[in-house]
């Protein structure tokens, strides 16, 4: 058995969504007896999307390896951060280089701040600033900005000053940040253990900087429309995912 986890934005859905070649190779590699899987920065809202839009998956991932969520919609593990970190780093990201705001989101339910908006702000749906006190831990956090270079900055400074709570991950101008010491990699090791998949059985397919962790991990795959460093961090580039899952059933076929 083979594990194929991949990135969804950028990566499994692209310029035109999920194309069918990809969906019908998700169909040939799972009737194969292997499990495929989403692993996303995003919420928990991915399950229902991927059930929505009949994307077929054995797992999902979300929130950066966080969160894992079965088949049937139920929470397989969940790691959370002290939330003691959150009006620190909403002020942080209120500085006149970031100007943005900050979401928390706990299980399955987001709550956004602004430190530009002590008072919420009805109209954007930030809350007030009081609040933060009331939020024990949380999931992760997310915020975005202007430009990619920015991003990055803001990611080194989240974690220098905050990084014995939180793990904050580049993904394009977007800045992911769940608990310290959880990545993609952290969320697919624990899947394919208990699974009983050793890891060399494990492929991983990514674009961007957030991919990374699962990339260097396992099986690194990156897509053609990959950042720079995802590629040379990969075993190889691929047209897209029905020519990963074509690669896994040639190596599996030779086993």
């Amino acid at each position: 058995m083979h594990i194929l986890a991949t990135d969804f934005d950028g990566t499994l859905s692209r310029w035109h969504g999920v194309e069918q070649i990809d969906l019908d190779a998700i169909a040939r590699f799972r009737a194969a007896g292997n499990l495929f899987g989403v692993v996303t920065g995003r919420a928990g809202d991915m399950y229902d999307m991927l059930v929505r839009d009949n994307i077929p998956f054995d797992f999902v991932i979300v929130m950066n390896g966080a969160m894992s969520i079965d088949t049937d919609g139920n929470t397989v593990f969940e790691e959370t951060a002290d939330g003691a970190c959150i009006r620190g780093i909403t002020e942080l990201l209120g500085k006149e280089e970031y100007n943005n705001f900050l979401s928390c989101v706990i299980h399955k339910t987001r709550k956004t701040f602004h430190h530009g908006y002590p008072d919420g702000d009805e109209k954007e749906n930030y809350l007030p600033l009081s609040e933060i006190d009331g939020i024990p831990r949380f999931t992760q956090l997310n915020t975005w900005v202007r430009k990619d270079e920015i991003a990055t900055r803001a990611t080194a400074e989240i974690n220098e000053k905050y990084g014995e709570y939180v793990n904050a991950l580049q993904n394009g101008s977007c800045i992911d940040i769940p608990p310290r010491g959880i990545d993609k990699g952290v969320g697919v090791a624990r899947y394919a253990d208990q699974m009983g998949v050793p890891h060399e059985n494990v492929w991983c397919a990514g674009d961007n900087m957030n991919d990374m962790a699962m990339i260097v991990r396992f099986h690194g795959c990156a897509v053609s429309n990959a950042r720079a460093e995802i590629k040379e961090a990969a075993e190889a580039t691929y047209d897209g995912i029905h020519a990963i899952i074509d690669h896994i059933l040639e190596v599996q076929a030779a086993e």
